[in-house]
């Protein structure tokens, strides 16, 4: 028995999986600030198909870390770097960072120590309680990183962060902002992993604790700790997962949109398979090495906030200001304009009507409903624009507005929003389509991503979806159990886990950044070998961390550089990636 959790910007999900069947699933508002009272109210609405017995994992996708991150409520970090010589990458940070001597040359030969004099100095430049490090070629060697971390945490950090523990991919600006980063969420994780764990004993739940990460993987609750910044961007992360658990994905080229109450995410799908980001995920604008889904997101959910600004033009979103009207809201959103048109049908459903005919009330001098849109008609005849009483409410007489001009302004609103769903969707495909060229091949045969079909999950995937498939003119096809497919997701993610290993055979050296190991090896000279070893380290980490469904694991790549001394091939630079994969444990109906 499985429990998923899926916490959303505006809903928390709960569902309970066995045997690849969905027992029960609930849905309820996300609480913020304090995000656990939803969670709890989430348990409570499945509690009665948990056996807690039979529970053998419950996994969470949290937009704790994201939601720190974008409102910048993260601890301040020292951040220390090594750069040595060549571009100063000072302007592509989030702070201005400590800068040391020392330096690693590419082939990982200590070029110049760190010197003691500047080390000596480190208690006076302590401003915070969390630092990080980074240093150039650190994959390579990160003997120096780790040197400098040693040094502050002896200092009175709490905590450092190492941007070659993070990734083992070579790109210095992007291990430093995750390094960054990593230590300013921390303490929010910190704290979020252990109101989890007395939540979960509130209701017998005594399982493993792993949680969603940005790459469609899990790991246990106590293990990410160490990487908190790997847990950002969850939310798309599990609605990749669910579309694949709910076997929703076709092979063709797909774009899935996971539409929830603020934001709507966009993937593109290939084959059945997630295009994953280049390089890895934007933070605050930031690149980083954070590996994850390519998916963006637009300002528009089932609660986007509509109003005119100070040009009058009509919007919708990116602002949520509460629930809709028809829930006690305050301000209309694209939820009250679909109940309008009958798309939907929950509250209190004259407010919708009143809402918004007070709106277009105050609407600019000049506006006119019903010009803005393509939306077709709705097929409900009982609100059609030329029935005179359907919907008519004491509100709309009071405001003097006739029903048909409210059912056009609530056209006008979803074609708006619609409009910024479709302007996402393009621009996703025309930046996989500029993606840089590496090789000879992506000349003669470029692969261009076309979409031919969409794929709608969440909790407002069923009333807005069809519009943007009509603006298209692309199928949809919504799954069973769209609305809570994140939790799904969550529920049955793999765990996974990922390692490098870089061998240098004139030098006779062995690293695995990500291990902290950088030794002296003569045996490992060609790359079947280095795959091999990579392989074995890998399955040793997944042992020591305790999992227990993680496939067997696979290269995903291989770089195997001759270096040329005498006009000979003489010696190899091998690097090697192996990985637990990613992807869903069983699918669910």
């Amino acid at each position: 028995m499985l429990v998923g959790l899926d916490v959303g910007g505006t809903f928390t999900d709960a569902v309970v999986v066995d045997e690849g069947r969905i027992l029960k699933s609930h849905k309820c508002r996300t609480t913020k600030p304090n995000l656990m009272e939803g969670i709890e109210a989430a348990l409570a609405g499945v509690a009665t198909a948990i056996e807690p017995s039979k529970v053998t994992r419950v996994t969470l996708s949290t937009t704790i870390v994201t939601n720190a991150l974008v409102m910048n409520q993260v601890d301040p970090v020292d951040l220390y770097v090594i750069p040595g010589p060549g571009m100063d990458i000072r302007p592509m940070l989030p702070v201005t960072p400590i800068v040391l001597s020392g330096y690693t040359d590419h082939r990982g030969s200590l070029a110049a120590p760190l010197r003691q004099r500047e080390l000596d100095q480190i208690p006076g430049e302590k401003q915070n309680a969390r630092a990080a490090v980074s240093a150039k070629f650190s994959v390579r060697n990160p003997k120096l990183e780790q040197a400098l971390k040693e040094e502050l945490l002896g200092a009175g950090y709490e905590t450092v962060s190492a941007g070659a523990e993070l990734s083992g991919s070579l790109n210095f600006p992007r291990r430093t902002v995750s390094a960054f980063f990593n230590s300013a969420v921390q303490g929010t994780f910190e704290d979020f992993s252990e109101a989890v764990k007395a939540a979960l004993a509130r209701y017998g739940l005594t399982a493993p604790i792993y949680i969603l990460k940005a790459d469609g993987g899990s790991l246990p609750l106590e293990r990410m700790k160490a990487s908190p910044v790997e847990t950002a961007f969850t939310g798309p992360a599990a609605s990749v997962l669910g579309m694949a658990a709910l076997r929703s994905m076709p092979k063709d080229m797909t774009v899935a949109l996971d539409m929830g109450g603020t934001t709507t995410d966009i993937s593109l799908w290939e084959n059945g398979v997630p295009m994953m980001a280049r390089g890895g995920a934007m933070i605050r604008n930031y690149p980083s090495a954070v590996r994850s889904f390519a998916v963006s997101s637009v300002g528009i959910g089932g609660e986007s906030a509509v109003a005119f600004d100070e040009n009058g033009k009509l919007t919708v979103g990116p602002d949520r200001l509460g629930p809709s009207l028809v829930l006690g809201g305050t301000v209309p959103t694209l939820g009250d304009a679909l109940i309008v048109l009958g798309k939907a049908n929950y509250g209190d459903t004259d407010k919708a009507w009143q809402g918004l005919a007070n709106l277009l009330r105050k609407a600019p001098q000049g506006y006119v409903a019903g010009t803005g849109n393509d939306v077709a008609d709705t097929d409900n005849t009982a609100i059609a624009a030329g029935d005179a009483t359907a919907g008519i409410t004491a509100g709309n007489a009071a405001a003097g507005i006739a029903n048909g001009a409210v059912i056009a302004f609530a056209k006008d609103i979803v074609a708006a929003a619609v409009t910024v769903i479709t302007d996402g969707i393009a621009a996703s495909v025309q930046r996989e389509n500029k993606l840089p060229i590496y090789v000879v091949r992506d000349i003669v045969e470029p692969k261009i991503f076309k979409p031919e079909k969409l794929v709608a999950v969440g909790g407002t995937a069923v009333t807005l979806a069809p519009f943007v498939s009509e603006r298209l003119a692309l199928p949809v096809q919504i799954p069973q159990n769209a609305p809570v497919a994140n939790a799904v997701g969550a529920a049955v993610a793999r765990e996974t886990l990922m390692l490098t290993v870089h061998v240098d055979t004139a030098k006779g050296v062995l690293v695995v950044p990500e291990l902290g190991i950088h030794e002296k090896q003569r045996s490992v000279q060609t790359a079947a070998q280095a795959e091999s070893l990579a392989l074995d380290y890998l399955q040793k980490a997944a042992g020591d961390l305790g999992l227990t469904n993680a496939p067997s694991g696979h290269i995903i790549l291989v770089e195997d550089v001759p270096i040329i001394e005498g006009w000979q091939s003489m010696h190899r630079l091998i690097t090697v990636k192996a990985q637990l994969e990613p992807g869903v444990s069983e699918y669910v109906q």
